[in-house]
């Protein structure tokens, strides 16, 4: 096809050149060579010149969950078998060189009964036995949804000029650090079969994840952000520009009747909408860069927006719960521009940059005297420091200078009111949660603002093995809240799933199991704030278990004692987060004299927030320490046959903090009155120090068992061990299996 084009643009250049002398003619043919790749390239049909292709996949996936020593906080989840299915297409039309049009359709199933409507009318009920819902696609209840991507495009190309405009529920897209961009440089290990791997055989899949990991790039290290709504990307223009321009207004914008009352917002996951808005919240973005400046480097200038409808505060249900704590009701519209600057300044330094301004246009809102709703507002009247403008800076720089010993330096400050929702800067992604708190591993894993810091890593090769040397040492700009969280690397995924809460999607739901008392029969929390947001959802800060993107968190106060909770005062310090893992992995199969890779891969990381600066956190007992926590895992990879892997895991994790406290009620006998404290009306506040304890065990293996076909099964063992309060105790089997059939 590449020589038929190219001899036909040879052809057109000689035809026109036809009345020239030779060696003109010759001349024009040769300055036609710069632009005749490019030209060529812009018109070339794909999918084999096919007008029409179809693509995708099949899944069918089993979990099987049985607590053989249950917590009440799991409810009636002790034992739960979900089975679901879904059908992924791609479906690519090109009805001539220089259009491309294309659509991803998903159609899940489940597979384990009937479905009801009932609670699309009443979403915050527990399911009753008569109904099934799709737990692992959305907890909306509104109809069988889609998984992933479902969007439609069209792809126009011509010479210098390429762009494409693609609508739909789950747009996947990025920009600059700053504005718009995932980050997560936590490990991605063989065990964890992921929703989203994109088609490899078995041997392919190990050696990018075991053998031989890719550290960037890919789904595996997925940079990009997802949203619903209209996206044009300009990726081909004249004088190596590129741009891009968005108009999306997902669900997880709507403050109002949606995630703003019933809370099913939280961190956007690969599902932004499914054919219905309410319209409450816009996202704008736009992006303008040049490319190929001193040949490598590009110049981008960024822009992103998140505003409001000011007709959410007509809404009862909005209003309402902050008359409960005598709050006003306010909205935060949100504006972030940034300039950066990517590439390779030299073939071994690469550089990335980001310079934000952050400001938010902040609307207090207040009840009028002649109507029950709220008739009036004022601007920029609710915490105007907010609309102060914020400057943000990131930078990365990775080198190569060393043979063999690449290493990555990274660098952040962002003030306190810094806020850029859908960047690397928000670890909630949830556009209207500003909550001052302390994250476990923060800088060095997720930043948040109030932050600045150095995070370094060192990724040696070698024969048969490698090693990953990451430290990381940040400090708050200004004090914060000790409030602080921290999130289950270990078992956390599985602990999430195991509840009919669970949702990959939409999370930050409490983790109770769905209906679970958290007086009577739920989880014993450490206690959070008290009071302050105690009525309105999006800043409530209560204590406890909460759900995230694939993700189990615990949040609590640091309290320093019983008498700060009672009076509902939360301490504040300018705290640190200290940070150091080492991962590494040696193929040991030539021991056993075998060319079969067998991989011992282990991963170990020390972390801790204090209140003064450590180089290293090494024990709970450090002066200053508000919480600490070891993890370690060790994962052997052994390839069978290039077409039948096995895996293992062998992990612990720990988590210790001092000042913990629970409250519990009066008559609740899960704590000894010997331990009260401080009493206040019908509740008793118990110190209660965290020294939690996870550890898992497991086999699993991975098998093309046909072309294009592949099996993945997983069995683990887990525990939970509460030294303090041993009800929150647990003993579990997990179960997984997952076939995945490509087209």
């Amino acid at each position: 096809m590449r020589k038929k084009i190219t001899s036909l643009l040879l052809a057109s250049c000689v035809g026109a050149s036809w009345a020239l002398t030779p060696q003109l003619q010759l001349d024009s043919i040769h300055a036609s060579l710069d632009t005749l790749s490019s030209n060529m390239e812009s018109t070339l049909l794909g999918k084999d010149d096919l007008p029409l292709a179809v693509s995708g996949y099949m899944a069918f996936r089993l979990k099987n969950f049985h607590y053989s020593e249950r917590s009440p906080w799991t409810g009636s989840d002790y034992a739960r078998t979900p089975v679901d299915a879904l059908l992924n297409m791609s479906i690519v039309a090109m009805p001539n060189s220089y259009v491309t049009l294309w659509t991803n359709l998903a159609f899940p199933f489940d597979l384990s009964g009937t479905y009801g409507n009932l609670l699309s009318k009443t979403p915050t009920n527990a399911p009753t036995e008569d109904e099934r819902v799709l737990w692992d696609h959305s907890t909306d209840y509104y109809g069988p949804t889609i998984n992933e991507e479902f969007n439609v495009g069209v792809d126009i190309r011509a010479g210098v000029f390429g762009a494409y405009v693609t609508a739909g529920g789950v747009i996947w897209a990025n920009s600059s650090p700053l504005t718009m961009w995932e980050r997560e440089t936590a490990p991605r290990f063989s065990w964890q079969y992921e929703l989203f791997e994109d088609e490899k055989t078995v041997s392919t899949y190990y050696k990018e994840k075991s053998f031989k990991p890719v550290k960037e790039g890919g789904r595996a290290f997925w940079t990009n952000r997802s949203f619903g709504g209209l996206f044009m990307n300009f990726y081909q223009l004249p004088w190596n520009m590129t741009a891009q321009f968005m108009l999306s207004q997902p669900i997880d914008a709507d403050m109002g009747t949606r995630d703003g009352l019933r809370l099913y917002g939280g961190q956007p996951g690969e599902l932004e909408t499914y054919g219905m808005h309410d319209f409450r919240g816009d996202v704008y973005h736009g992006r303008i860069a040049k490319n190929k400046i001193l040949d490598n480097l590009s110049l981008g200038l960024n822009y992103m927006g998140v505003v409001f409808d000011e007709g959410i505060v007509y809404e009862k249900d909005f209003y309402s719960q902050w008359d409960a704590v005598k709050v006003q009701p306010h909205l935060l519209n949100t504006h972030v521009a940034s300039l950066d600057v990517k590439g390779n300044i030299t073939p071994k330094l690469y550089l990335m940059a980001d310079v934000a301004l952050s400001i938010t246009d902040s609307m207090k809102y207040y009840k009028s005297d002649e109507s029950s709703f709220i008739a009036g507002y004022e601007k920029s009247s609710y915490e105007s420091a907010l609309a102060t403008p914020q400057v943000g800076v990131y930078v990365k720089a990775q080198s190569k200078y060393v043979e063999g010993w690449p290493m990555t330096l990274e660098g952040i400050y962002l003030p306190k009111e810094f806020y850029s929702p859908y960047s690397m800067s928000n670890p909630s992604r949830f556009t209207s949660w500003r909550k001052d708190e302390m994250y476990l591993n923060a800088g060095s894993l997720r930043y948040t603002p109030n932050m600045f810091g150095l995070n370094f890593k060192l990724e040696p090769t070698f024969n048969r093995g490698y090693f990953d040397l990451q430290y990381g040492q940040h400090r708050q700009v200004e004090e914060g809240d000790d409030v602080l969280v921290f999130n289950y690397r270990l078992n956390g995924r599985n602990m999430w799933e195991s509840t009919n809460s669970w949702t990959k999607h939409k999370p930050l739901f409490n983790a109770d199991s769905g209906n679970a008392n958290p007086r009577a029969n739920g989880y014993v929390a450490r206690t959070g704030v008290q009071h302050r947001g105690t009525g309105v959802k999006m800043l409530r800060q209560k204590g406890g278990l909460y759900g995230g993107t694939w993700e189990m968190w615990e949040s609590f106060v640091a309290y320093e004692d019983a008498e700060q909770i009672r009076d509902s005062i939360v301490p504040a310090h300018t705290k640190w987060s200290s940070f150091v893992s080492l991962m590494g992995g040696y193929d040991i199969g030539h021991w056993f004299g075998t060319d079969r890779n067998i991989m011992m891969t282990a991963y170990a990381s020390l972390s801790g927030i204090s209140t003064t600066f450590t180089p290293l956190a090494y024990s709970e007992a450090q002066d200053d320490m508000l919480l600490w926590s070891f993890f370690g895992q060790f994962e052997p990879t052994i390839a069978i046959t290039p077409k039948f892997h096995m895996v293992g895991i062998l992990g612990l994790e720990t988590f210790r903090a001092e000042n913990a406290y629970t409250t519990q009620s009066i008559s609740n006998t899960i704590l000894k009155t010997s331990s009260l404290v401080t009493q206040v009306g019908t509740s008793y506040f118990v110190k209660a120090p965290i020294n939690y304890m996870e550890t898992a065990i497991g086999l699993g293996f991975d098998w093309d068992f046909a072309d294009r076909a592949g099996l993945h099964v997983r069995y683990k063992w887990m525990t939970h061990s509460d030294e303090t309060l041993s009800i929150n105790d647990w003993h579990s089997h997990y179960i997984a299996a997952e076939t995945k059939v490509w087209f």
